[in-house]
């Protein structure tokens, strides 16, 4: 007799696409109505979205005078975002957050591995 519940093991999962169930909570809560994101977790959150697996390597570490500035811990990294994705992700972070106006990226390279996610101020 089927309950019409589903164990776990019934679901495919796509390990390319795992995230934090908080990350996944805090999105729904937005979406919801329910929680209200600061300026820096918006601009996060679409960072995350565009950049994918290798946010994990940066943070944002300021976001004055319209210019988000990224710590990145990896040279390799801090060089393709700066040479060849700087331009397409302002432009995306320019559609995706439209609360913030974000008129130019700047990257510095800290070796040390930096915690994800938007840095306090």
């Amino acid at each position: 007799m089927s309950t019409g519940f589903r164990e776990a093991s019934d679901f495919e999962v796509q390990k390319d696409r795992a995230e934090p169930v908080g990350d996944v909570l805090r999105r729904w809560l937005t979406g919801r109505g329910v929680l209200r994101l600061s300026e820096r977790e918006r601009l996060w959150d679409a960072w995350q979205q565009r950049l994918g697996r290798d946010a994990v390597h940066t943070r944002l570490e300021a976001l004055k005078d319209h210019v988000a500035t990224f710590v990145v811990d990896s040279s390799a990294l801090l060089s393709e975002l700066r040479s060849f994705r700087k331009q397409e992700l302002l432009e995306g972070l320019q559609q995706d957050v439209r609360t913030t106006f974000v008129r130019d990226l700047r990257f510095r390279l800290e070796k040390r591995r930096p915690a994800a996610g938007p840095a306090t101020p």
